[in-house]
C-alpha cells in the first residue's frame, strides 16, 4: 500500500511539475558552515532496499544489521499534494534469497510475536520487489515482518518500547524515543531553485540528529537516487547547500530533499537471535523541488 502511494504520488509531481519560484534570501557565514556534506553509498546494486524517502535510512545502512526497529512519521511535500503517514515496522533478517542467480535480498526471520507499546504488531508476508529484472510490480515473499500503522497515533515525544515474546516468554526489549516534530519552512515542496544560487533551508523541531539527503528522482523507473548526505552540525533550524555543490548534481530537473530528524541507536543482542539490532524513531520530511 505504501509503495503504491509513493508511486502514485511521484508521477502527480512529475506531472504537474513545480511551479513555487524560490524565494531570494540572504545568507550568513554561520548558515554556510553548518553542514558537513557525505557522498552517498550505495548499496549493492541487485539488492532491493527500501526508499529513504520513507525509511529515513541510507542504502548501505540497511543491510548491515541483524534486524532493525523503525518508528517513523513520514511526509512527501510536492507543493499541491502533502501527504503524511506514520509506521512502525520490526524485521529480522535471515538467510539470503537469490533471484535469477543475484543476492537481491533476505528472508524475513519469524521471532514469534512483536509488541509495541504493549500493542500486539501485524505479522506479514515479507515481499522483495523484483520489478528492475522482470517488469511491472512483481514481488516475491520470503519469510516475514512486523508492522503497524500509527497514522492516527503516532506522537512526537513519546516513548517506544518494543518487546519480542517467544513461546510466551519476553526475550528482548528495545526502546527509544520519538523527536519532536518535523517542519521544513525552506524549500517548500514545489519550488524551483536555479542551481547558480546557493539554497538556504529551514526547519524547526529538535531532541534528534538532523541530516538532509539529495536525491534525484528518475521518472521512468519511479524511483529516487540518493545522491549527497547533509549533516547539520548544529540542528538549529537553519543552514545552506551551496551553489557549488548544487552545479554538480546530475542534470535531471526533479530532486528530493529528505530531512531525518532521528534518534537512532545500535544494540548487540544475543536473542532471539545473535547479532546487531538498529533502532530509529524518526520524523522524515520530503521536498519536491525542481533544480534548473
Amino acid at each position: 500500500m505504501k509503495r503504491t502511494f509513493i508511486a502514485l504520488f511521484c508521477m502527480a509531481i512529475v506531472a504537474g511539475g513545480c511551479r513555487q519560484p524560490s524565494d531570494i534570501e540572504l545568507v550568513s557565514d554561520e548558515d554556510l558552515t553548518n553542514l558537513e556534506v557525505f557522498a552517498v553509498a550505495q548499496a549493492d546494486t541487485d539488492l532491493v532496499t527500501a526508499g529513504i524517502d520513507s525509511t529515513g535510512i541510507l542504502p548501505v545502512d540497511q543491510t548491515r544489521y541483524t534486524g532493525s526497529f523503525l518508528v517513523n512519521s513520514v511526509t512527501w511535500d510536492a507543493g499541491t499534494v502533502t501527504k503524511t503517514v506514520a509506521y512502525s515496522r520490526v524485521f529480522f533478517a535471515d538467510s539470503a534469497v537469490r533471484f535469477q542467480n543475484r543476492h537481491i535480498g533476505y528472508l524475513g526471520q519469524d521471532v514469534g510475536a512483536v509488541t509495541l507499546n504493549s500493542n500486539l504488531m501485524f505479522k506479514l508476508p515479507h515481499r522483495i520487489s523484483i520489478a528492475r529484472y522482470v517488469g511491472g510490480d512483481s514481488s516475491i515473499v520470503r519469510g516475514v515482518e512486523y508492522l503497524s500503522d500509527l497514522t492516527g497515533s503516532f506522537e512526537p515525544n513519546r516513548q517506544y518500547s518494543w518487546v519480542i515474546i517467544s513461546r510466551l516468554v519476553p526475550v528482548l526489549t528495545v526502546t527509544t524515543e520519538a523527536p519532536e516534530n518535523l517542519t521544513v519552512i525552506t524549500p517548500r515542496g514545489g519550488t524551483i531553485h536555479s542551481r547558480d544560487r546557493d539554497l538556504p533551508v529551514r526547519w524547526t523541531g529538535g531532541k534528534g540528529a538532523l541530516s538532509i539527503v539529495v536525491s534525484v528522482y528518475l521518472p521512468a523507473q519511479k524511483k529516487s537516487v540518493p545522491l549527497l548526505e547533509f549533516r547539520a552540525r548544529a540542528n538549529n533550524g537553519k543552514a545552506v547547500i551551496p551553489a557549488k555543490l548544487l552545479t554538480q548534481l546530475p542534470r535531471g530537473t526533479t530532486f528530493v530533499l529528505t530531512f531525518v530528524l532521528a534518534n537512532k541507536k545500535e544494540v548487540q543482542i544475543s536473542q532471539p537471535v545473535p547479532g546487531k539490532i538498529f533502532a530509529q524513531a524518526a520524523s522524515v520530511y520530503n521536498c519536491f523541488i525542481e533544480l534548473r
